[in-house]
């Protein structure tokens, strides 16, 4: 740029962006601070019994839960209680595994899939809105390093645009940490953990012939999952006769069919407002405006420049 220029005026998209980096931390200090006085979102779990033996047809559970800070609140509420007492009974009755079996049953118990726990997630999202705070706030200085100008060293604009890619990727994390991540490992510690049974032929949590289908929907208010599960209860089956059911469905009307039980059930979250204006917010001043300020840098053309003419 030629030297003798006056005093020019501060560019209209570096005050844009600087009102927009601004916004960005009040908007990540406020859900930091919802995150640590609201909850982090409702979670609901129904299933009801459609086939199942000693009378647990009908038989349904309800589990609501409300997480709140670290001291989630949690209620269960059984329908058929002492239906489900006594057929928990018949199967730890039944339940005879031999010294190997309880050997390799230990063993897979042992072995489950890895997965955060829910005070990890809340930990590393806590981190991360940090961290984005940072970023905005980098980035407000690296634009004010040239407030007065038009232009910017290349260095200083591939700095710049690096870190707002960092910004808008930090932030996409901690929304998929809270909508996703979260929900998913808490309803994972419910279930005490997924737990990997493939390996033990003589199991009383195993379900022969298993059939699990499931429909899902997921939107900025939660998502929903229907499910539908059936197969026969090894449990339920005497230990002589296990190897032979897993290898063939029993016939019907056989003592063995009777262990044949149907679930279905829906599992369910409910987001907080709060979240999902979040997930707006991010759209507008992490996605629409930091592009669009890079599409006016672009085309823009500087005033001091003579008028350009095109010839053919």
């Amino acid at each position: 740029m030629s030297e003798g220029i006056g005093s020019q005026p501060i560019a209209r998209w570096r005050i844009i962006a600087c009102v927009a980096l601004i916004a960005q931390i009040v908007i990540l200090l406020a859900i930091k601070s919802a995150l640590e006085e609201e909850s982090w979102f409702v979670g609901t779990l129904s299933a009801t019994v459609d086939d199942g033996p000693l009378m647990l047809e009908g038989v349904a559970a309800n589990a609501t839960i409300d997480m709140q800070n670290e001291q989630d609140d949690i209620s269960v509420e059984f329908f058929g209680f002492f239906r489900l007492s006594h057929w928990q009974d018949e199967r730890d009755d039944r339940a005879v595994l031999s010294e190997q079996g309880v050997e390799e049953y230990e063993e897979n118990m042992n072995e489950t899939f890895a997965a955060p726990s829910p005070s990890s997630v809340k930990s590393w999202t806590f981190i991360l809105i940090n961290v984005g705070i940072g970023l905005s706030a980098l980035l407000i200085v690296l634009i004010g390093v040239d407030l007065k100008k038009q232009w910017s060293k290349p260095l200083l604009t591939t700095a710049r645009r690096f870190v707002s890619v960092a910004s808008i990727m930090n932030a996409l994390t901690v929304i998929i940490l809270i909508l996703l991540v979260l929900p998913a490992s808490w309803f994972g510690t419910i279930a005490d953990n997924p737990q990997d049974f493939s390996r033990s032929d003589d199991n009383i949590a195993f379900l022969a012939h298993a059939q699990f289908s499931a429909e899902s929907s997921i939107g900025l208010d939660g998502f929903t999952l229907e499910f539908e599960a059936s197969g026969y209860d090894i449990g339920m089956i005497r230990p002589a006769n296990r190897s032979a059911v897993e290898a063939e469905p029993p016939l019907p009307g056989s003592p063995d069919a009777e262990s044949f039980i149907s679930i279905s059930g829906e599992m369910g979250t409910e987001t907080p407002k709060y979240v999902s204006e979040f997930v707006y917010y991010w759209i507008v001043l992490w996605i629409i405006v930091p592009f669009a300020l890079l599409i006016q840098q672009r085309v823009a053309i500087d005033p001091r420049l003579t008028s350009m003419k095109v010839y053919e």
